[in-house]
């Protein structure tokens, strides 16, 4: 757990590229341009509450941001590169996005985790969401 110290959360939306989200999203699985282009990629920055991530040695290992109205706040994009995972880098982030919000009151606070990722939904489990019911409407929500 000491390596955990080494490592520093950034949260500044100027040092982030678009090219290297992409790197780290294809690498979790969610497929080639996740963001397909860089407006759109600028815009989620934009329009996000919060952002986090870490490097290790000038590469991107893992990111996360919040989406928030001041009523209800979804986290959104949580990610870690393959090569880092199991090593409490994930948890050190949901923990610093968590600390961000906790005391906001939010009626709702919640995240998206496609059906059939069990480890997903146990990791996320572990900072105290449940599952609940919810609805989507899929028919005009792009393919992943």
């Amino acid at each position: 757990m000491n390596h955990l110290n080494k490592l520093t959360i950034l949260e500044s939306k100027e040092d982030i590229s678009f090219i290297e989200i992409n790197e780290l999203t294809e690498s979790v699985g969610w497929g080639k341009n996740f963001y397909p282009t860089k407006d759109r990629w600028e815009k989620t920055l934009t329009d996000s509450a919060y952002i986090a991530y870490i490097r290790q040695s000038d590469k991107l290992i893992c990111f996360g941001r919040i989406v928030e109205d001041g009523q209800t706040c979804m986290f959104y994009d949580i990610c870690v590169h393959p090569d880092y995972q199991k090593q409490s880098i994930g948890s050190l982030l949901m923990n610093h996005l968590i600390n961000k919000i906790k005391n906001k009151n939010y009626i709702s606070i919640g995240l998206f985790v496609w059906s059939g990722n069990a480890t997903a939904s146990d990791f996320y489990k572990k900072f105290g969401f449940e599952m609940v019911p919810a609805m989507e409407l899929k028919k005009y929500m792009k393919q992943i």
